[in-house]
């Protein structure tokens, strides 16, 4: 890609091998680049363009930086599963719907830390934040703004329930509810 190509010649990189990020903001790109032969590729940016559906399937699998906000993005799914490496995803202002397929398609995301998706209409659906906390719990950074302790218990509130309530119940390793058995003397 012609693109691509201008950007590593300003660079003067030579060689795939020694790219390890591209920055191609305001490019006007309406979908995402082949980037595929970029072994050592870690960061990406491809924010404030013109993509509105992702086929991400040339991404290196070891990306741990992906920058795709400020486009027309309607859906993830099936693009973005295969980056379990990410621990930085930025979605905001697209037009994600599908706030348990978007989770779904990102549950394999271990390492991920910072995440954004406001000004997307799944950051509208009701529990959002709950769920995200809930699908992606290794996350501390949720739409700029860090997540508290208080949002990872009650997330597990909601989305265990029956663990939650098992564990209220327990006190020095005895259910509270249950009788107390009495020594007969």
């Amino acid at each position: 890609m012609e693109i691509i190509q201008g950007y590593l010649q300003r660079r003067g990189v030579k060689r795939s091998r020694d790219v390890c990020q591209l920055q191609l903001p305001s490019k006007k790109l309406t979908s995402v680049p082949d980037v595929s032969r970029f072994a050592f590729l870690r960061q990406l940016w491809l924010n404030n363009n013109k993509i509105r559906e992702l086929n991400c399937g040339s991404l290196n699998c070891c990306l741990t930086e992906l920058y795709l906000h400020h486009n027309g993005i309607k859906s993830v799914k099936g693009a973005l599963n295969h980056l379990t490496c990410l621990r930085v995803l930025f979605l905001h202002n697209n037009q994600i719907r599908g706030l348990p397929e978007t989770m779904h398609e990102l549950r394999r995301m271990q390492q991920l830390r910072n995440a954004t998706f406001f000004l997307n209409p799944i950051s509208h659906e009701p529990g959002y934040r709950s769920h995200v906390i809930h699908c992606l719990p290794s996350i501390q950074i949720l739409d700029r703004k860090e997540l508290k302790p208080s949002e990872r218990r009650r997330s597990f509130q909601i989305f265990n329930q029956d663990r939650h309530r098992l564990l209220q119940s327990v006190a020095f390793g005895r259910r509270i509810n249950e009788p107390a058995k009495r020594d007969k003397r």
